[in-house]
């Protein structure tokens, strides 16, 4: 018999329906020659220097730098009873081969890998690898399933990631808070993007705008722009007031007309980032916001494709597929009928500006899947609506034509004054105007200061301007960090670049990857560090304090960029994973050394009543009686920061909500914490006939248990009464 091992609950039900694995179980599922279980996220993780030592209960610096001569991993208490039901089929005698079908990417190997070992299996092991949750995609994946050693170099890049965050973390972390005697929060990829941020602001403080001038000399059907050999600005208004005296109402002669066809071609195919830039740009979602939705539309809607992925690419052997997809979008959703019909009637743009196998990694760009052709009939929320039109519309207009128009560039001289101008007119609209009937107004549409001039201009012609204006203009400051350019920067590891093929070759040198830079931002937001001014992120009064204090070498984004380069070899095999782990031993040792020299800065951080100053508390921990807050995995204590830290949580990960399909929101939680338990609830038994239920919560030490109690209506009328 095979076991199938996938990431979360709601993964197992759609491989389970697909397969015909339809008896329900404790934890489980079986039928048509199978069982499939699931993890709820990391069942295992890395234990923390007090389960190598017990000294290292109490944070000291004479203990740093802790490095463990080999990491030992725990079992994540919140889900033993998950992990115990995984271990007892992994290791049973009726299992022969194992199949891997967690995410398809570095963290989802990581997943499975530590269980597999924690667990003692030696069993065979096959590798699903799917970049869409459709019942075509699982079949096929299925039908050509992979030896999972295959993977076992991308294993070793996600443990190094997580030993390697570990030892920075841990480390850096103790460090500064005994130093400074307050909780700190430092990480090996988080304090450089933090560090960009408060560097960011500094810039924009101490910016002082300077006031420079321009000269605009207007005709009948066009303005120039007087420049030199440094440009168009002028520093000293009196010396523009003489150009202007000087050329006005003067004769001037067109010296240049130069005119030449050009084009702007279309934008690369989406992958996260570039996902979550256009999600903030155009919605003003933040970058977790626009990841939780393209998961919900690629996980239980299954019209998109695996969103964590960082190639903008498609593969070759997806070409054939392309036609058809296009007839889809026209079906389910007849806004593109026009777009999709133009297109095919002048053939599909299909260059290695989609089609590039050399630059597709795990999975390819992110498209919509065939399901699209049902959208009619799929009531979408409305962010998930949202970025559905994003993909969609990237989709189609990669396969349009690019846009073309005639550029015409004048220079005239006046009273030997230099003036010039440039004329764009659109011949070929192409992707621009599709883009345009999809999106309305674009995500990035540029300024269009190049009008068309209409007459006929000549080189040696003379003409008289109207008028000849001044401009008073300032100097800007730089631009405060959105989430969309933060997520550029971070990409780039601080590099400015625009270019789309450039920046998209710069991706293996970035801070983070696309499936972890949401969570950074998220991070950096819920410990206080950084704060949401509408669309802008700032840097609190804590924030720039810690980035004053810690030492240089971990504010760098280039150095992080280095090593996320160093993990992406690891994966090809051009690095050894000790290799790595050896440089990062030497990074926290030297960070550790020159943070003990290094005198103390007189910094007051604030308390943590800081941290929770924009988040409602639901009701007090009934283990310590700090307050309970609500964040995306649930509900925790904000005594978590404490010495020894508190571990109440109620998390919806939690086996009694996932396999019943019960929704944790705020009612509940507050029931659970000011009663001990929940009001009847109706869910699907077995049979799929609805049964009540309430939910119990019962404290053992320091761990929270559920208990499952049924009761019939009558009962609960009469309670209800």
């Amino acid at each position: 018999m095979k076991l199938i091992i996938t990431e979360k609950p709601s993964v197992a039900k759609d491989v389970a329906r697909v397969l015909d694995i339809n008896k329900r179980n404790n934890g489980y599922m079986t039928g048509n020659g199978y069982i499939i279980t699931w993890c709820i996220g990391h069942l295992i993780q890395l234990a923390m220097p007090e389960e190598y030592d017990v000294k290292l209960k109490s944070w000291s610096m004479d203990t740093l730098p802790i490095f463990p001569r080999k990491f030992k991993r725990v079992i994540n208490e919140a889900t033993k009873e998950q992990y115990d039901i995984v271990k007892r089929l992994i290791n049973s005698d009726k299992i022969d081969e194992v199949i891997c079908a967690t995410d398809a990417g570095r963290e989802g190997q990581l997943i499975f890998g530590y269980v597999y070992i924690t667990a003692g299996c030696k069993k065979p092991v096959k590798r699903l690898w799917i970049s869409s949750m459709t019942d075509e995609a699982i079949k096929e994946g299925f039908n050509k399933l992979k030896d999972n050693k295959e993977y076992y170099l991308l294993y070793q890049s996600a443990k190094s990631r997580s030993e390697a965050d570990w030892l920075v973390g841990i480390n850096a972390t103790r460090l500064f808070s005994v130093k400074y005697n307050q909780k700190l929060t430092i990480g090996r990829v988080q304090t450089p993007t933090l560090a960009m941020i408060v560097q960011r602001k500094n810039e924009v403080d101490n910016f002082k705008p300077a006031p420079f001038y321009e000269i605009q000399a207007n005709f009948d059907n066009f303005s120039a722009t007087w420049f030199n050999e440094d440009g168009t600005r002028i520093k000293q208004k009196e010396k523009a007031q003489e150009i202007i005296n000087k050329c006005e109402s003067k004769e001037g002669i067109v010296t240049k007309v130069a005119k030449k066809k050009a084009r702007t071609d279309r934008p690369l195919l989406y992958d996260l980032t570039e996902l979550q830039r256009d999600g903030n740009k155009k919605y003003g979602y933040t970058a977790e916001q626009t990841l939780e939705a393209a998961q919900t539309l690629y996980e239980k809607f299954k019209l998109t494709t695996y969103p964590r992925t960082d190639s903008r690419y498609l593969s070759t052997d997806m070409k054939p597929k392309l036609k058809g997809l296009l007839l889809n979008i026209k079906t389910g959703y007849k806004v593109a009928a026009s777009c999709v019909d133009k297109i095919i009637e002048q053939g599909l743009n299909m260059d290695k500006r989609i089609i590039n196998d050399k630059k597709i990694t795990d999975h390819h760009a992110i498209i919509v899947t065939d399901n699209i052709r049902n959208l009619a009939n799929v009531k979408l929320p409305e962010r998930e609506k949202n970025i559905l039109k994003l993909v969609m519309t990237r989709f189609v207009v990669t396969l349009d034509k690019k846009q073309e128009y005639d550029q015409t560039d004048i220079e005239l001289i006046i009273e030997n004054e230099n003036f010039k101008t440039r004329g764009k007119k659109i011949t070929v609209p192409g992707w621009k105007e599709t883009e345009s009937i999809l999106l309305g107004k674009t995500v990035n549409s540029d300024d269009e200061n190049e009008k068309e001039i209409k007459n006929t201009v000549k080189k040696n012609d003379k003409l008289t301007p109207q008028e000849i204006k001044l401009l008073e203009k300032k100097t800007s400051p730089p631009k405060l960090y959105t989430e969309a350019t933060l997520l550029t920067a971070m990409e780039t590891a601080g590099k400015q670049i625009e270019d789309d093929e450039l920046r998209d070759d710069m991706k293996g040198i970035g801070l983070g990857t696309p499936a972890t830079r949401a969570g950074i931002i998220e991070k950096l937001v819920s410990v206080g560090y950084i704060k949401r001014n509408k669309k802008n992120l700032l840097p609190t009064e804590n924030g720039i304090n810690l980035i004053n204090l810690v030492p240089e070498k971990l504010k760098k984004p280039d150095l992080t960029g280095e090593w996320e380069q160093s993990l992406n070899k690891i994966t090809s095999g051009d690095e050894q994973a000790r290799d790595f782990i050896f440089n990062i031993k030497k990074y926290v040792y030297d960070v550790i050394n020159e943070g003990k020299r290094s005198r103390i800065i007189n910094i007051n951080f604030k308390n943590n009543s800081n941290f929770k100053s924009n988040k409602e508390s639901i009701g007090k921990c009934p283990l310590c009686g700090k307050d309970v807050y609500e964040c995306e995995k649930g509900y925790y204590c904000s005594g978590f920061r404490n010495y020894p830290k508190c571990k109440f949580g109620i998390w919806k990960s939690f086996k009694v909500f996932s396999e019943n399909d019960i929704e944790l929101n705020k009612n509940m939680a507050k029931e659970f914490l000011e009663k001990g338990k929940s009001k009847f609830v109706k869910v699907a038994s077995d049979n799929d006939e609805e049964k009540n239920i309430a939910i119990s919560m019962k404290i053992n030490g320091t761990y929270t248990n559920f208990e499952i109690e049924e009761k019939k209506d009558s009962i609960i009328e009469e309670e209800s009464k």
